[in-house]
């Protein structure tokens, strides 16, 4: 490995403070918790050393802080086209251990937004606009407070590049107890033996094993015996004239109120080069725990993010599985576990399980479902994708390959899900990774370096439109020669005038339009029985609205205190059903390095919180439906992409958090009223906080 080492006494501290010792520096945050470092230099050289694309960036580090330690690399041009243009390479860290965080510079392109997980780093993210190393001449380094309670002090022992990994190995003692729990870390649920694990799981499955019940008053599939529609023997959608409903199959009014992962037993972790920090580990062979052992390249949402090849001998343990097997062996653990769950979910009021039902290869997903019977949602793996991509995983919809690979797509996903009636309807795809950055596609097409078939059905948009390119000319203030002179790849054309700008918003919009209406149209000859979900956006806007008439259902993610403002935005641009496909609000209170996208700093006032929240979004008319995210509590040194958030209803010693579910079977005692209009939603809200 060639090394090239980026000088500590270059690096000058913008927040907080530091002093170099033979170690290398030490830093203090600032009084707000932050620290901030900048290098200047030429592009693509900057602290005297030559950058290179295919370099990584690498920063041997250890954070004495009570959570994942947040970094954000940024980089910024020597020739910015917009003010505070820059790209934002980001990494959440284990803390209170030595780690490397590594990354590879050529993912300044932008081409994905999850960066690969490796040893010690948690979750990573790109954003930015499509660049290069070669183009920059400063870089910073930010780190954030997050969600510590305490945050002491920065130890950096180097910072350089290097042309292949480093030794990731984490270096320090163990953090992870023999039930998955953090060692250094007390609180008041937390288990501390195999003895008191086993009793409790076994008092569980006693008592639930009898099976749960949903409310009075609703039907088998957990409708609204009240409010009776048409009956077509599967899930359909229906407006009253006052609001939006989904209809169970027997014709009776429903709202999806479900839980995301909702048929999972814990979520597997990575341990490789992170032996050290687990105090037991189970032998890879070992008979007794083989269910709880995997490999990366059997994750399908890792898979489709990194290919199985990355995954491949990347060994993952799922802690929440042993303890399983520790109550009630290798060969009982799981039906132990569907009847514990099954009822539990009954029990809590929730009727549906959520996306992710099918993202493990090994979960026995159609035998669970079968033995359940609660109404579910299918996530389509596979989203049909082209050779050429427009930007990130946002395809060339407009050529054949789209088209034919749709076809495929639909009939290779749907078939074995036709039929059934527990079967609401399926997520399309599951947050495009084009939307987590802002930015126009069509822009995008004219910038791409192929020639494009979606290039083509622009540019005859833009003839219809215009006429002569004359007249396209004098809107955006150009000289070409002919329509023909767009082929050649230019960037930021929308820039070029207001018309121009309008222009492309409108051939976004075309595009999206086309993004939806192919493989929906496919889905939809295979299987005219079951809801088209949609995309399942990670967010909404209304630049994301186009093709929407295509989905039977709009469905998005809502992270934030309350879901009706995004539910009316949507709304008023399109009157149609919609599903929030994932939302939480985890707590700050017990064991894990993350609290959540957002948290309460208790568990009661968490349920509080998301009593205001779910109460909202039911009373809402066009709001069918919301899926907590998730089941599980996350590893606490991450799953496959490195979350590890407290976010669960149930921990990692399969115990629910008592005050949340309470407030969950409150809610959904008065579910229908709410969606009826018949009582109005709570207004007491629970504290919230965000990490920084």
């Amino acid at each position: 490995m060639n090394k090239d080492k980026l000088s500590l006494e270059h690096w000058q501290i913008l927040q907080g403070t530091g002093a170099s010792d033979q170690e290398g520096m030490l830093l203090k945050p600032d009084a707000d918790g932050y620290i901030r470092m900048e290098l200047k230099g030429e592009p693509a050289r900057m602290g005297g050393v030559s950058w290179t694309p295919e370099q990584y960036l690498v920063i041997d580090m250890l954070a004495d802080m009570d959570a994942m330690t947040t970094v954000d690399v940024s980089f910024f041009k020597e020739h910015p086209q917009e003010e505070n243009e820059k790209n934002v390479l980001n990494y959440h860290m284990i803390p209170t251990r030595r780690v490397k965080m590594a990354v590879r510079l050529d993912e300044l392109s932008s081409r994905r937004v999850f960066l690969p997980t490796l040893p010690g780093t948690l979750k990573g993210h790109s954003n930015g606009r499509p660049a290069s190393i070669a183009q920059m001449n400063r870089v910073e380094i930010l780190v954030h407070p997050g969600y510590s309670h305490y945050f002491r002090s920065l130890r950096l022992y180097e910072i350089y590049l290097a042309d292949e990994l480093p030794d990731m190995t984490v270096i320090g003692e163990p953090m992870v107890d023999e039930l998955g729990q953090w060692i250094q870390k007390e609180w008041n649920t937390k288990t501390h033996s195999i003895k008191e694990l086993t009793d409790y799981l076994h008092g569980e499955h006693e008592k639930l094993r009898g099976g749960g019940r949903y409310p009075d008053g609703w039907s088998r599939y957990g409708g609204w015996l009240e409010k009776k529609f048409d009956a077509t023997g599967y899930f359909h959608t229906h407006h009253d004239g006052r609001r939006w409903w989904l209809v169970d199959p027997d014709g009776y009014a429903f709202i999806s109120n479900g839980v995301c992962y909702g048929s999972r037993m814990g979520v597997h972790g990575f341990v490789d080069r992170m032996e050290n920090l687990f105090s037991w580990l189970p032998k890879k062979d070992d008979p007794e725990y083989r269910d709880a052992w995997t490999t990366a390249d059997q994750i399908a949402e890792f898979v489709k993010r990194n290919g199985a090849e990355a995954g491949k001998g990347r060994y993952m343990f799922n802690f929440a599985r042993a303890n399983m097997i520790r109550a009630f062996g290798a060969d009982g653990w799981w039906d132990a576990w569907v009847e514990i769950n099954a009822a539990r979910l009954k029990n809590w009021g929730f009727n549906t399980i959520g996306v992710g039902v099918n993202n493990y290869f090994d979960e026995h997903v159609m035998e669970y479902l079968a033995k359940a019977e609660i109404p579910f949602v299918w996530t389509l793996k596979e989203f049909p994708q082209t050779k050429e991509k427009v930007f990130r995983d946002f395809p060339d919809v407009f050529a054949e390959e789209y088209a034919e690979n749709s076809r495929v797509f639909a009939e290779s996903q749907l078939s074995p899900l036709a039929g059934n009636p527990y079967l609401i309807g399926y997520f399309v795809n599951n947050e495009p990774e084009w939307k987590f950055q802002e930015i126009n596609l069509a822009e995008r097409v004219f910038a791409h370096p192929a020639h494009l078939a979606s290039k083509d059905a622009l540019i005859g948009w833009l003839k219809e439109r215009y006429g002569d390119i004359s007249s396209l000319n004098a809107a955006w203030g150009q000289e070409y020669a002919s329509f023909d002179g767009l082929l050649a790849p230019r960037e930021r054309l929308n820039d070029f005038s207001l018309a121009a700008k309008e222009d492309f918003d409108r051939m976004h919009a075309l595009l999206l339009e086309k993004y939806a209406q192919v493989p929906g149209d496919a889905l939809r000859r295979v299987d005219p029985d079951h809801l088209n979900l949609g995309m399942r956006f990670s967010s909404i806007s209304p630049r994301e609205m186009a093709g929407c008439e295509y989905y039977g259902v709009l469905s998005f993610n809502r992270y934030a205190p309350n879901a009706t403002e995004a539910l009316e935005m949507a709304a008023a641009i399109c009157d149609m059903p919609m599903l929030i496909g994932e939302w939480h609000i985890g707590g700050g209170d017990k064991g894990l390095l993350s609290h959540g996208l957002l948290s309460s700093p208790t568990q009661e006032e968490r349920g509080k919180a998301c009593a205001y929240y779910m109460e909202g979004a039911i009373h809402d008319p066009n709001c069918v439906g919301l899926h907590y995210f998730e089941m599980n509590d996350q590893p606490l040194l991450g799953r496959f992409d490195g979350e590890c958030m407290e976010h669960g209803i149930i921990d990692i010693c399969n115990r629910p958090y008592d005050e949340l579910t309470a407030h969950f079977r409150s809610v959904a005692g008065r579910m229908y009223d709410l969606a009826d209009g018949r009582t109005e939603p709570t207004e007491v809200r629970g504290a919230i906080v965000r990490s920084r």
